[in-house]
């Protein structure tokens, strides 16, 4: 059972962890509260999700350990200098060995460690695979849309505003006026565009709004729609047609979800 003071625990354990890794690598404080800040700010999006679709306490209290911890295994790794590219593929089961090494793991069931385990371990991944109960589907995906929901948000700021550090799949790209076929390919198709097809700025922001296809709830996306993502994202990429084209189909999409 999930308790409030187990959930303190939690808090505290997380902002223990964070805060001993900023005392350990100085030079990489900053890093780390990012992924603090972006982790309480996922939290937060899970617990609006969960209000609209959880009624029970518990599962809110659950809700908000996994998102604390689903990005805890980046700073592991960028304390070690890890390339961008082997944190982003890695950094998901990296925090769930971290979770596991926590003093409060132990005291849960075994049914609530593996909703935990399973939802870290899959929110990173392209596709979310065949899980083995609804339970663990059911927070599986409440985590990767209100992820979404932050990544969305802070691309946006980092592109408007200039505010923070460049999303880390940002590291390798170039800033030309290049747009890859395959992403465009890949929204004509209704689906999310792949990391390995970026090439440039303006194929991470295509890709950023192609996320619109891995959206579980009709929650997430009347926030999506409050928010105006998928359209301030859109407005700061040529307007070529092929890019019209895209933005047109993935906002009929969008509209469709509050229909269906």
């Amino acid at each position: 059972m999930i308790t409030e003071e187990l959930l303190k625990a939690c808090r505290l354990a997380f902002e223990e962890y964070i805060k001993t890794m900023s005392v350990e690598y100085p030079d990489s404080h900053h890093k780390f509260q990012d992924i603090k800040t972006h982790s309480l700010q996922v939290v937060n999006n899970s617990l609006l999700l969960a209000n609209a679709i959880m009624p029970a306490e518990e599962d809110k209290r659950l809700a908000e350990i996994i998102a604390l911890f689903h990005d805890i295994g980046k700073a592991s790794m960028i304390a070690k200098n890890l390339d961008a590219s082997v944190i982003l593929r890695d950094h998901a089961t990296v925090s769930s060995k971290i979770i596991q090494q926590m003093d409060f793991f132990a005291s849960l069931s075994t049914e609530i460690q593996s909703v935990i385990l399973k939802s870290v371990e899959g929110h990173s991944k392209f596709k979310l695979p065949k899980l083995d109960t609804e339970q663990q589907t059911l927070f599986a995906r409440l985590l990767r849309d209100a992820d979404k929901l932050d990544i969305y948000d802070s691309a946006w700021r980092f592109f408007k505003e200039k505010n923070g550090l460049a999303p880390l799949m940002t590291a390798d790209l170039n800033n030309s006026t290049e747009i890859s076929e395959k992403i465009l390919k890949s929204i004509q198709s209704g689906k999310t565009a792949m990391i390995e097809d970026l090439k440039s700025m303006n194929d991470y922001k295509l890709l950023l709004i192609s996320m619109v296809f891995d959206i579980n709830f009709k929650y997430t996306f009347r926030i999506m729609s409050e928010k105006q993502y998928v359209q301030k994202i859109y407005e700061i990429l040529p307007k070529r047609d092929q890019i019209i084209d895209a933005y047109r189909g993935i906002k009929l999409f969008v509209e469709n979800k509050f229909v269906s």
